[in-house]
């Protein structure tokens, strides 16, 4: 009897609650529903209990009056009068005011916070648009807004298109965030180009608010911590691939469809996640340019500083492709000295619209009209070419660089773990280049390390040791004897909770580790990996080469976008079985040092079957190196013993493929091996 008693009780709360939830119009009616139950109880009261009214309506009103006004108390007579008037005052209060203003001030509240985190569908055309927050988005945004005549360029092949408009979602967008951005950006910030949305790209009915058929470029950037590390970023980018494919098959199939570019850390996911939709997407494997970095830099000092200023765009030197109908049927040797202010490095086929880059080309490879032209220069109006005097063919190659020995075994030291380090060590076994004795130093679990590395196919070129300690430790640090190695790398750790953290350890190590070799001489070579940024700031120049990897993938993606191709080309130039940079004396390429132009040098190195692009400079009275790519060329340039010419070359044995399947199997094993959190 008592449950049926209180299921009875409770059903009116129930269905009250159910009626609140509908919304601020059904809460406005239950308001005034009572302050109408209000005014006529109090009203009828009135009429019945005092002679002043001659009707009920009469007293239903004055009843109403005193609801909504406290002003008209003041005017009442008799004892009986005043006490219903006061009441009906004092719920007027309560009800009319309060609830009132609460129902409007709570909608309002509400309505701003949505618009301010950009719940509205958008109407655009040719924009870009960055799905997800991680320290990519801001300098993916500032590459854009800074990209200059490649970004007119992009927008002129689009119709209707006149400046860039970039829309970012994000999981939650408030006014911090946004105060985030506009700090981040400084003075490219501009409030009528960037447009922050709420939502997750793993949900169709929040893509769609974006527009996206009328979008022109979509990125989708990795995350090293804020969205669950590696495996988790990798993971949210297939299925954000997979809901656009699905969004755009609902669409027109006939509508023009955006560019789509997305990072992915495990490279054997790439072919998974470019067939997860019919676009054609084009995927930035972080690890392995990163760890591409770092291969070269090992095997060749100095090269970190010519690679590190290719991706970069309006700084200096970078990499242009143009197409030039008039030269098929010339051979890219021929080409040599078309290109004054230019330095030609390769040409991109498309095959089955497909880019397939040949850096270097051998001299009997003949250009056709749709061949895109690798060029190193400035800016896109120095890639324009001379005259070309068809009737004289250049001969092939006559020559072949010295062979460099075999350096001895080197001993590197790599210090914190991440989930980069399968891929790295990867890059050094299929290079098939060079001995390393490798030692890495974490306070991650020995056995975790040892099972992400267990199927690395570590040969006699290879030698891996885990050792579980703490190089932030003075002691532990001491115990490694850091002077025995050749060279020590410090990777940003991923067993960590933040960018910031990862990169204070690092930071604190490093100063730690050069405390310890200050009287070594020759001090080991030292790379560092950071996070963010502002710390590379910290640094200074006190570390050899300095990497920031979201900085490095966020050039990436933003030249990708805006140039496809692109991401083609930088693979094949950064990782171990593409392209070969080299450091080599004038001697090699049979030049005197003395009074030589930068002409003279490209064209023997192209008598060596190689294309010189710049030089590395020695200044012995500062001890600093000084890169000089694409020198002007009617100057003339005096080259000391210690001075480099920075040589593209083709190697035979790098170009090989990896085709025997126990080794395959062995590298893409490694890969997908679990890694600590």
């Amino acid at each position: 009897m008592k449950q049926t008693k209180r299921r009875f009780l409770r059903r009116p709360r129930f269905v009250l609650e159910r009626w609140v939830q509908r919304g601020v119009l059904n809460q406005l009616l239950l308001m005034a529903s009572l302050i109408g139950v209000v005014a006529v109880i109090g009203g009828i009261c009135a009429w019945a209990m005092t002679p002043t009214f001659e009707s009920p309506s009469v007293a239903v009103w004055w009843s109403f009056l005193r609801l909504t006004d406290p002003g008209y108390l003041g005017d009442d007579e008799g004892t009986i009068l005043r006490i219903i008037s006061t009441v009906v005052t004092v719920l007027g209060y309560v009800l009319f005011m309060g609830s009132l203003i609460a129902i409007m001030t709570q909608w309002l509240a509400r309505t701003i916070r949505n618009l301010e985190n950009g719940f509205s569908p958008i109407v655009m055309e040719n924009h870009f648009v960055i799905l997800g927050w991680t320290n990519r988005t801001p300098e993916v945004i500032k590459k854009f807004m800074t990209a200059g005549g490649r970004l007119e360029r992009f927008l002129a092949q689009r119709a209707g298109s006149k400046k860039l408009r970039v829309v970012v979602m994000a999981d939650e967008v408030d006014a911090q965030r946004r105060l985030e951005l506009r700090e981040s950006l400084g003075d490219d910030w501009n409030e009528s180009q960037i447009f922050l949305r709420s939502g997750s790209s793993l949900q169709q009915e929040h893509l769609e608010r974006l527009d996206l058929g009328k979008a022109a470029v979509v990125i989708i950037p990795g995350a090293d911590f804020e969205l669950g590390g590696a495996e988790m970023t990798d993971t949210r980018v297939i299925k954000t691939l997979l809901t656009l494919d699905m969004l755009f098959r609902q669409g027109d199939p006939e509508a023009a469809r955006p560019k789509i570019v997305a990072e992915l850390f495990d490279p054997l996911k790439i072919p998974i996640a470019q067939n997860s939709t019919d676009i054609r997407t084009e995927i930035i494997a972080g690890d392995r340019l990163v760890s591409g970095l770092l291969f070269q830099s090992l095997r060749h000092p100095g090269i970190s500083t010519v690679l590190l200023s290719l991706l970069t765009h309006r700084e200096g030197n970078t990499l242009y492709l143009r197409t030039f109908p008039e030269f098929a049927g010339l051979s890219p040797y021929t080409l040599i000295q078309a290109f004054p202010q230019a330095v030609l490095l390769g040409i991109v086929s498309m095959i089955d619209d497909v880019p397939t880059v040949h850096f270097n080309p051998a001299s009997d490879v003949v250009l056709n009209a749709n061949d895109q032209l690798i060029l190193l220069a400035e800016s896109f109006d120095q890639c324009r070419p001379t005259a070309v005097d068809r009737s004289e063919e250049k001969s092939q190659h006559q020559h072949s660089l010295p062979h460099t020995p075999e350096q001895k075994q080197r001993r590197l030291l790599i210090l914190g773990w991440s989930y980069k380090i399968p891929t790295l060590l990867t890059e050094l076994i299929v290079s098939s280049v060079g001995r390393y004795e490798v030692t890495i130093v974490s306070k991650v679990d020995e056995k975790l390390r040892n099972r992400a590395l267990k199927h690395l196919d570590v040969t006699e070129r290879l030698s891996i040791d885990n050792i579980e300690g703490d190089y932030s430790l003075e002691y532990d640090l001491r115990k490694l004897e850091p002077h025995r190695f050749n060279h020590i790398v410090f990777m940003a750790s991923g067993w960590l909770r933040s960018s910031g953290e990862a990169d204070a350890r690092t930071v604190l190590g490093f100063l730690l580790l050069r405390s310890l070799l200050q009287e070594q001489k020759p001090a080991p070579e030292i790379f560092v990996e950071l996070l963010d940024p502002e710390n590379a700031r910290i640094l200074g120049d006190a570390a050899e080469v300095v990497f920031v990897s979201p900085r490095i993938l966020s050039h990436l993606l933003a030249h990708v976008g805006l140039r496809p191709e692109l991401n083609a080309v930088f693979d094949e130039l950064i990782c171990a079985n593409g392209a070969n940079i080299e450091l080599r004396p004038a001697a090699d390429i049979c030049i005197n040092a003395a009074e030589v132009t930068f002409t003279e040098i490209q064209l023997a190195a192209a008598d060596h079957g190689c294309v010189a692009i710049g030089f590395y400079r020695m200044e012995m009275k500062a001890g600093v190196s000084r890169i000089q790519l694409n020198p002007a060329r009617h100057d003339r340039f005096t080259l000391s013993e210690n001075d480099s010419v920075i040589l593209l070359t083709s190697d035979p044995e790098k170009l090989k493929k990896i085709t025997e399947p126990h080794l395959l199997l062995k590298i893409n094993d490694s890969v997908l091996s679990p890694t600590p959190p």
